[in-house]
């Protein structure tokens, strides 16, 4: 609408309205501009200014869909463009970037739907333009993803032995267990026992919840009738030490499910929204209907994601995982910020430092792990590591168990060791200056054995990453002076660890460690006995598992 100086308006609102329009258009063509660059952060920016503007504009909402996909920010993705659909049921390519943002996340069944959904706002085939036909063919191949993983068989790679079996008694939890009164005469507080005992202890207060859940008719209606803190109890048992996990029975993922839903429905929690929705939604409730409402809907929330990015990485599901760990910090980080003053019993325990700490640890090991087949952001990877190490060291207070300082303290900092030392692996492998290569070596080096001895001394993790060091002297052709007395220190820790974990999902490697390093000892004890070489030679060890 154009406007006439000196001529009467017949109606302001309508003056104002296309205004906003006009400046929602221009806020709309920079971020376009913005996202054909590949700015996508930007274009997210001027998309969410133009939204201000004209909340009803579809299209609107469906390009900062677009943005989010961009980011890998699916949650928010699929809340965007959920939102298009509502505002226009017949926008195909907002029905599709519903069913890509549903695809990433790994939810086949909201894809499949979706997708469908697209195809069925297209033209017949016989009017489809190049543009729809395009259109036709991206949703068309999104389906069959989705479908095609919906039908995938999943995979659990942890040691599991059912009840009964020969190492039933003999699993890790189980040790631990047994040792309780020993560890607990010796004041052997940083045992690995006890983090173990302590997640076991967590984790079976929830499986026994799962197992108390029972569907029942009520009236023409099944209903879940079951516990709550069920979701609480299994989250901070993986957060205290993920090789906790484990199943009783083949109907866990069931179970679970039930359970989060019963949950979710019970304290409203958001089941269909992102960080962006939460964020904006959150304070208005709280404002509303105090913490007695918003603290467990945050609470279960944020336990959600958790339990989703854990499981979708455990049972190898396809699905952006790392992205629910992302998408719990951002909510985390924010009302610890916007929550600073407020006591821990309104807010919640999500906001306290040590369950951060524990959100970041199992963040920072999924990426890493995931590397290989994700490629991510090597930087990414080290920068989260060292923000574990950098911040504030001084263990908890109170009353608190014996394993809680190591799962939420000394733990989270072993493991940012040793990440920062598979990072600089990387970084000399991907180096073509041999001694560039050989200095990046060292560093790895240097952080994999801090992180190592940061472990308690009977934790598999400690030989383990011990090896993983050995192995990157090596590669800096480290003298033998150092590196043979490494290899004695781990000959002598991995029979230490296997009071504990003499059965658990690791012990296969443990046992070819011991092999290697018993090969590479001997085999240069000789080599110097024979006068072949000296202290001041360097040796070679055979790599033995993929770091």
């Amino acid at each position: 609408m154009d406007l006439v100086v000196g001529r009467p308006c017949p109606d302001l609102r309508c003056v104002l309205i296309a205004v906003t329009c006009k400046i929602a258009d221009i806020l709309k063509a920079e971020g376009n501009a913005l996202y054909h660059a590949g700015k996508y952060n930007e274009a997210y920016g001027k998309y969410s200014q133009s939204i201000k503007q004209d909340p009803y504009n579809a299209v609107l909402w469906a390009n900062r869909a677009a943005s989010a996909v961009a980011m890998k920010k699916y949650l928010d993705a699929v809340t965007d463009a959920g939102k298009a659909t509502q505002l226009d049921p017949k926008y195909a390519k907002a029905w599709g970037r519903q069913g890509t943002g549903h695809l990433l996340l790994g939810s086949w069944n909201q894809s499949i739907n979706a997708f469908k959904k697209a195809l069925s706002c297209l033209p017949s085939t016989g009017e489809l333009s190049e543009v729809d036909r395009n259109l036709k063919d991206q949703f068309e191949s999104g389906l069959k993803k989705a479908e095609a993983n919906k039908n995938r068989m999943v995979t659990f790679n942890h040691a599991f032995a059912p009840a009964g079996s020969v190492h039933q008694k003999n699993l890790p939890w189980r040790r631990a267990m047994a040792m309780e009164q020993e560890l607990i005469a010796q004041e052997d507080i940083k045992s690995s026992g006890f983090v173990i005992l302590f997640a076991y202890r967590d984790f079976k207060e929830g499986l026994n919840g799962l197992n108390a859940l029972q569907v029942k008719t009520i009236g023409n209606q099944q209903m879940a009738v079951g516990l709550t803190q069920v979701i609480s109890t299994l989250s901070n048992g993986i957060m205290r030490d993920r090789r906790i996990f484990h199943m009783s029975d083949g109907n866990f993922i069931d179970k679970y499910n039930k359970q989060m839903m019963l949950e979710a429905q019970r304290y409203k929690a958001w089941t269909t929204g992102g960080p962006t929705l939460i964020q904006d939604e959150a304070p208005k409730r709280l404002k509303k209907l105090g913490w007695g409402a918003v603290r467990p809907a945050l609470a279960v929330t944020v336990r959600a994601w958790i339990m989703r990015g854990f499981l979708q990485s455990t049972f190898q599901t396809p699905g952006a995982s790392t992205e629910f760990f992302s998408d719990a910090l951002r909510i985390l980080e924010w009302g610890a910020r916007i929550w600073k003053n407020v006591p821990t019993s309104d807010r919640g325990v999500i906001f306290e430092p040590s369950f951060i700490r524990g959100v970041k640890r199992l963040y920072l090991n999924l990426l890493q792990e995931s590397w290989s087949r994700t490629k991510s952001d090597l930087e990414q990877i080290a920068t989260l590591a060292r923000e574990l190490i950098a911040e504030e060291q001084a263990l908890p207070t109170g009353n608190v168990d014996p394993g809680f300082a190591s799962s939420f303290w000394v733990y989270p900092v072993a493991d940012a060791h040793v990440n920062l030392g598979w990072y600089y692996m990387r970084k000399a492998q991907a180096s073509p200056d041999e001694k560039e290569a050989t200095v990046l070596c060292s560093i790895s080096a240097t952080h994999y054995l801090k992180g190592a001895n940061l472990y308690p001394p009977d934790d598999e993790n400690r030989p383990i990453f011990l090896k993983v060091g050995l192995e990157a002297l090596c590669f800096a052709e480290t003298p033998l002076k150092i590196t043979l007395p490494l290899a004695k220190q781990i000959r002598q820790a991995i029979p230490v660890t296997k009071r504990i974990w003499e059965y658990s999902a690791d012990a296969p490697i443990l046992e070819g460690q011991l092999k290697t390093v018993l090969e590479f000892e001997d085999h240069y004890r000789a080599e110097i006995e024979a006068g072949r070489m000296t202290l001041d030679d360097s040796g070679e060890l055979e790599s033995f598992i993929n770091v």
